[in-house]
């Protein structure tokens, strides 16, 4: 039997199916980070099991007009071969055995876009609607080139380091921005509560300045959007304390660690919500990046350049990615730098 199980999902009123062998996971779409040098079809990355994932748009893919997503939309989280890859859907339907026949490219020349031939296995049907077959593999894996004349009339979205709102959802209200942004955290949330591997150790991943650090991920309960709390002013407060802010009705104090360690720092988005013993306190960073998983012997001694100051509170450095990340000896650093008293008394 040639019948295949595809998952039905639509897009401005076309239905389009995937083999429900490479779906992963569907969830609703989250607010996306940039990628300055991702193609023109994907719209940003997202934190899903803890994978960095980067999600699609067919209306770009394709070549076609752009609107913009909804605060409605899906994203079908799939994997072809070792690729993982989010792709956005207004409507999830059902899953339905689909044997979809070839296309007949004599009648639809000059009716179809290059892209839609190339990236469609076949058509089918559910009840009396007809359903595009997508060719996963080449529809992650084709180079940009292959679509070049369709995506040529393709709109050119704002640039990679304009926000998600701006480059994806223009239109959207305050109240949209909030979901987007409160399903972003869930899933970074999500990611750190649900991971417990023995025999790796987690960090997560965020951005002082120019450089990345990995917080130890037992001491991580909590991650925010810092505009999403009222930030009071401490009088007299030392320079590394921004202020207080209201965390599940409880107080905590908001630190920075730029001035602790020495390091310029950008405007802080993010919030740290850590747990040293039994003290809670936020930590001010530019930006929270991922959660990463390391084995001990991925961990490399400090570069000779590192300030003595900075080298107090590393324990070593490892590969993200491009870059290198530092490990913090965050609980030593707090103790030592925000609750002094704790150390003496110990002394």
């Amino acid at each position: 039997m040639s019948d295949k199980q595809n998952l039905i999902f639509g897009l401005h009123g076309s239905l389009y199916g995937i083999d429900v062998d490479f779906v992963r996971e569907i969830c609703w779409l989250p607010e996306l980070y940039s990628l300055a040098t991702a193609p023109v079809d994907i719209l940003g990355i997202f934190n899903w099991r803890s994978k960095m994932v980067p999600v699609m748009h067919l209306d770009l893919r394709f070549g076609r007009g752009f609107s913009g997503c909804n605060a409605t939309d899906r994203v079908i989280v799939v994997k072809c071969q070792s690729t993982y890859m989010g792709i956005v859907a207004h409507e999830i339907f059902d899953v339905q055995f689909i044997d979809p026949q070839p296309l007949d490219l004599d009648l639809i020349q000059g009716r179809q876009s290059q892209a839609d031939r190339h990236f469609i296995t076949g058509i089918g049907q559910r009840n009396e609607t007809l359903v595009s077959c997508l060719d996963l593999d080449r529809l992650i894996r084709e180079p940009d080139a292959v679509v070049a004349l369709a995506t040529e009339a393709a709109p050119v979205l704002a640039g990679a380091d304009a926000d998600f709102y701006s480059r994806c959802c223009p239109q959207a209200s305050v109240a949209d921005r909030a979901i987007f942004a409160t399903r972003a955290l869930q899933l970074k949330i999500s990611a750190i509560q649900n991971r417990g591997i023995q025999t790796e150790e987690g960090v997560l991943v965020v951005q002082i300045g120019t450089a990345y650090f990995g917080f130890p991920l037992e001491l991580v309960v909590d991650v925010d959007a810092l505009d999403r709390f009222p930030l009071s002013i401490v009088p007299v407060a030392p320079e590394y304390i921004l202020g207080q802010i209201n965390w599940r009705g409880e107080i905590l104090p908001l630190v920075e660690l730029g001035s602790v360690l020495q390091i310029p720092t950008l405007p802080r988005q993010e919030i740290v919500v850590v747990k040293i013993d039994e003290i809670s306190m936020g930590i001010g960073v530019d930006r929270i990046f991922d959660v990463f998983y390391l084995t001990i012997d991925r961990i490399e001694s400090l570069p000779i350049s590192v300030s003595d100051r900075l080298r107090a509170y590393l324990r070593g450095v490892t590969k993200y990615e491009d870059s290198l990340m530092y490990l913090v000896r965050l609980q030593e650093l707090v103790e030592r730098e925000f609750l002094p008293q704790k150390v003496e008394s110990r002394g």
